[in-house]
């Protein structure tokens, strides 16, 4: 028997929905029962969405969102005093050393002068061909049209 009983405690504390923890809340103005994270975030979001038809879901979101830290942090003195206290900045890593100039090597440097100075004598004559074979083409398609 005490089992059963304690089993239909433990259910009606653990399992819950959104709309027991808004229950909950609008019964006395606190969240008394312990919630799922799940249904606490369920009911936040239902708060905020009625928040700005109804200024007594604002007052409730706030509850809400006390009652998701104290689940994820816990409820404790030690908690809430780690929540109090500011947390210290992280220190910036000094700037990386510069790196040494590399060590020369032997193989040979690029000649000096950029590399667009003059037009390599490939270019030119491919262009030229490819002028001559446009011309080729035009004037085939011209020809049969004309022979038809």
């Amino acid at each position: 028997m005490a089992a059963l009983l304690g089993a239909l405690m433990l259910s009606a504390t653990a399992s819950g929905s959104p709309r027991d923890v808004i229950a909950d809340y609008f019964k006395d103005g606190t969240i008394t029962y312990s919630y799922s994270i799940d249904d606490l975030r369920g009911a936040l979001v239902f708060a905020r969405r009625h928040a700005s038809t109804a200024p007594q879901y604002s007052a409730f979101a706030d509850a809400v969102n006390q009652a998701i830290t104290d689940g994820l942090v816990g409820s404790g003195d030690a908690a809430q005093q780690q929540l109090a206290t500011p947390r210290p900045r992280t220190e910036i890593a000094p700037p990386p050393e510069p790196v040494p100039a590399p060590v020369p090597s032997n193989l040979p440097t690029p000649p000096e002068g950029a590399p667009a100075d003059s037009i390599p004598w490939v270019v030119p004559t491919m262009a030229i061909i490819a002028g001559i074979l446009v011309l080729a083409g035009i004037g085939s398609s011209i020809w049969r049209r004309v022979r038809r």
